[in-house]
């Protein structure tokens, strides 16, 4: 099933996480991106790559990453697509990287449409979160001034989860809140209610759209874009996310509700599960992972 129309659709790939959460085993100089968790033995970038390259022709995927992970980064991509590596001169949060992914994109095609990719999460169905993706670009492309953000049904009342409120129940629904990681009593209440969904970090707009909003609601990320000396201007940016800078703010934001198996990787307990899921053995000290093997 490929979007409805032929669009000029980039990937962009962020592994800019550094995993503090899930240290030691996860360092400075090889972040949680690039660990290997599955059966196959692939890194989760790699597992997330395979996954962009059923979506998007090589040349059209980007990747943000931190100038100390360049070699990693090179290491899995294929020849067409590394000429799209946009490296970052110091480490920032998700709105300055989308920020920067964004104007790469639209100097290309303001029109073109950019799902965005986080790479620490375990979606061992590919192929359905595919799906749910391809929907999220045939709205973007069908409406203009769009913000989509991928919408999971909570399967638990976790405070280590964004939880996205929409305003009806269906697929394809204007949202109407988002909510970064709440208390276990707000949590459980979502649950209950039907009317949030957890926040899978999966962005989709085109290229323009993103520009516009960051313009309008973090005038200091953009400021810090328009200098053409990006390396100079980028640590300029407030370390922040883009749920923060942008997606809170916001009233063109749409879900599409996925249905598929999903895992954030940002926690012990969430690796373990999965490891086990995986049948991959691992040694603990002190109740943290310190080597998978």
């Amino acid at each position: 099933m490929k979007p409805k129309r032929t669009t000029n659709v980039y990937a962009v790939i962020l592994v800019g996480g550094k995993g503090k959460r899930l240290r030691p085993l996860s360092t400075d100089k090889l972040p949680k991106a690039f660990l290997s968790v599955t059966g196959n033995r692939k890194t989760m970038f790699r597992n997330t790559l395979d996954g962009v390259l059923k979506l998007v022709l090589p040349e059209r995927i980007v990747v943000i990453a931190n100038t100390a992970h360049a070699r990693l980064v090179r290491k899995d991509l294929p020849g067409a697509s590394r000429k799209n590596i946009i490296l970052e001169p110091v480490s920032r949060n998700t709105a300055p990287a989308i920020a920067l992914a964004g104007r790469f994109v639209m100097r290309r095609d303001e029109d073109a449409v950019a799902v965005i990719m986080p790479t620490d999460q375990y979606v061992p169905d590919s192929d359905r979160q595919l799906k749910a993706i391809k929907k999220g670009i045939d709205f973007v492309i069908d409406n203009d001034d769009v913000i989509v953000v991928i919408g999971l049904k909570p399967k638990h009342a976790s405070t280590e989860y964004g939880y996205i409120r929409i305003a009806k129940p269906g697929m394809t629904v204007k949202v109407d809140s988002f909510t970064e990681k709440p208390d276990l009593k707000t949590a459980i209440r979502y649950l209950s209610g039907g009317r949030h969904l957890w926040n899978s970090g999966i962005f989709i707009f085109k290229a323009r759209t993103i520009i516009s909003a960051i313009r309008k609601y973090a005038p200091k990320i953009y400021k810090e874009l328009s200098n053409e000396n990006i390396n100079a201007s980028y640590g300029n940016m407030p370390n922040v996310s883009i749920d923060y800078a942008v997606m809170e703010k916001a009233d063109n934001i749409y879900c599409v509700k996925g249905s598929y198996e999903w895992n954030d990787l940002g926690s012990f307990d969430a690796l373990e599960k999965v490891l086990k899921i995986e049948s991959r053995s691992f040694i603990k000290k002190d109740g943290k992972i310190v080597k998978i093997l």
